[in-house]
């Protein structure tokens, strides 16, 4: 009885303040506001946090992006492979021409797969050496 008798009270008392101006949403605003104020310092240290945390997030995105690239190529290539794989299963004499084409295609297509993989390994490797040396520099701090 006491909370319903309680809450009633600040219920009446809300709603008077309202008729009278008080308790508006600019005022609710600025107290809250005041509440959760900062020092710029504070601020500032937050931003450079969140910063922070925005760069390992992009790194990180471009590593698994490099890794979905690299995985989605083998698949590729693993594919093209096992058909290269049965038509040099099919004896010479027995080869037509269109086998013969094929093969050389599959050949031409494995090597361009195979390239741009060894691309997209180098690519990664020179952006890992990359950040290495960065986050190095930022552990020894400015001269």
């Amino acid at each position: 009885r006491s909370c319903t008798a309680s809450c009633s009270v600040t219920r009446e008392a809300k709603d008077g303040s309202r008729r009278r101006g008080i308790f508006n949403k600019k005022s609710q605003m600025d107290v809250s506001m005041a509440e959760s104020s900062i020092s710029a310092d504070e601020m500032e240290a937050e931003m450079a946090r969140i910063q922070r945390l925005r760069e390992v997030l992009v790194r990180r995105e471009s590593e698994l992006r490099f890794m979905m690239d690299d995985i989605q190529l083998c698949k590729d290539i693993m594919k093209l492979k096992q058909e290269l794989r049965k038509i040099v299963a099919v004896p010479d004499g027995e080869k037509t021409k269109k086998h013969r084409q094929r093969e050389e295609k599959l050949i031409q297509e494995i090597h361009q797969l195979v390239q741009k993989r060894d691309f997209l390994v180098d690519d990664a490797e020179v952006e890992r050496l990359s950040q290495q040396t960065l986050h190095q520099q930022e552990q020894r701090g400015p001269h």
